[in-house]
């Protein structure tokens, strides 16, 4: 008996590799189904309360023949962010239904002949879109083939090749051999790229590798600041970029700057910081009349609380200085006021961002921008085997309400960590780990509740 569940499970684990990606998929990544299944499993003998509860809901769905494995794909002609995956399907009753309840399809078309869906065998396919034309699908009495597209882009040709089973990747081919031997329950690779990740209970462990070629990453990389205790997230890298790497120019809000000449004014360090709220005082301009019948300028006050940000990096400060003030991207006038000369310290130009007043300061070879005046600047000196480093205390971030639209996108969350490493001087080492609410409950499980 165990001898032909094992047999099943190996056959059902290889034919779900079988012509499942496109020809020409840059990246693919790939959800095992199975994986997830026994490990599920495992967490429902543990906690069954937990899984039972809330399942009184009766909807009618139609039935998705779910293999071992699910694989989504972006294409080496579209953007990296365009993905395009596929189900089978053994029962379509209520599917429109479904999809218009969880993914929001609002439009539906069946077609009727190949010049509307631009395949021999369109005739008879519906085709739905969300409201926004971001997510699109296609499906026949067998397979729903889906598209997201960020970027909006032309979708409808490879969904038709989906469902044709037209152009797709054999499963001896590089990328899904190595997807075979990927053991995670999310896994992805491309040229150069790999990794994954597993969900444990309370907590989804993440590892990887990627490329690094075109960044200058010390053998010895070091953390040159000191974030402070209260910090929300702290961000760091050590690491400079090539020339070759980056466009000639970059414009922001119609200034252009020069990139080579940002990159010789750095030092191969930067971080960021996020704390809890701080208060500004901005000026508001307010115009009056005075008995002459004269319009006068009156500047005010106003005390508003805004997130502590902070922005440092490593660098040849008198040279960077110069060059953003001579390009307006510092100022030593606060430009709502600057008419009437009211003196003020180095801020970011309020064209480039509005929301908040930044402040501008150096010492020695730092270079800062912060959302609080007078903000010291504090430089350490300590090893470290990472080259960048990124923490998320997502449970301040929401005790905080700094960002109340984000709350319902991070409920999940408590912590977030990610480190990553020089292996040689191709390849970086990629480790992280996202701590969920609940430490006893798998995190897959808890991303749907």
């Amino acid at each position: 008996m165990l001898i032909s569940v094992f047999g099943y499970l190996q056959f059902r684990e290889s034919r779900s590799y079988q012509l499942q990606v496109a020809k020409d998929a840059s990246m693919v990544y790939k959800l095992s189904v199975d994986g997830l299944l026994k490990t599920m499993a495992a967490d429902f003998v543990g906690n069954p309360s937990y899984y039972l509860k809330g399942n009184e809901k009766v909807n009618v769905r139609p039935d998705f023949s779910l293999p071992a494995n699910i694989f989504a794909y972006s294409l080496k002609k579209m953007a990296p962010s365009t993905l395009f995956s596929r189900v089978a399907l053994s029962d379509t009753t209520g599917l429109s239904a479904y999809l218009k309840r969880t993914l929001k399809i609002k439009d539906f078309t069946v077609s009727a002949s190949k010049d509307q869906m631009i395949s021999s065998n369109a005739a008879g396919r519906t085709v739905g879109t969300s409201s926004d034309r971001k997510l699109t699908v296609l499906y026949n009495g067998e397979v729903l083939a889906i598209a997201f597209s960020f970027e909006r882009e032309a979708v409808l040709e490879e969904l038709n090749n989906i469902l044709d089973q037209k152009d797709r990747m054999v499963d001896t081919a590089t990328i899904m051999l190595a997807l075979k031997k990927a053991k995670g329950h999310l896994s992805w690779t491309a040229t150069g790229y790999g990794g994954e990740i597993n969900f444990k209970d309370g907590r989804a462990e993440i590892k990887g590798s990627f490329p690094i070629e075109g960044l200058v990453v010390p053998d010895q990389p070091s953390c040159s600041v000191q974030f402070a205790e209260s910090a929300l997230v702290k961000v760091w890298v050590n690491a400079s970029l090539q020339t070759a790497q980056l466009p000639k120019s970059l414009t922001i809000n119609e200034i252009t700057l020069s990139a080579d000449t940002l990159l010789k004014s750095y030092l191969g360090f930067s971080a960021f910081e996020m704390g809890p709220a701080v208060t500004q005082r901005d000026s508001i301009i307010t115009y009056e009349y005075n008995d002459d019948f004269e319009k006068v300028a009156t500047v005010q006050l106003k005390t508003v609380t805004v997130p502590y940000l902070k922005l440092s990096m490593a660098a040849r400060t008198r040279d960077l200085q110069g060059y953003l003030e001579e390009s307006q991207i510092i100022g030593t006038f606060d430009r709502q006021v600057q008419a009437n000369s009211v003196k003020t310290e180095d801020l970011l130009n309020k064209d480039l961002f509005p929301l908040y007043q930044v402040f501008s300061k150096q010492q020695e070879n730092t270079w800062q921008l912060s959302t609080l005046k007078n903000d010291p600047i504090k430089v350490v000196s300590g090893r470290n085997a990472a080259f960048f480093s990124a923490t998320v205390d997502f449970s301040g971030i929401k005790t905080q309400n700094l960002f109340p639209l984000l709350n319902d996108w991070i409920k999940h969350y408590t912590h977030l960590k990610i480190t990553a490493s020089k292996l040689d001087d191709k390849t970086a080492r990629l480790t992280g780990k996202l701590e969920f609410q609940d430490q006893n409950i798998n995190a897959f499980t808890q991303l749907f509740r």
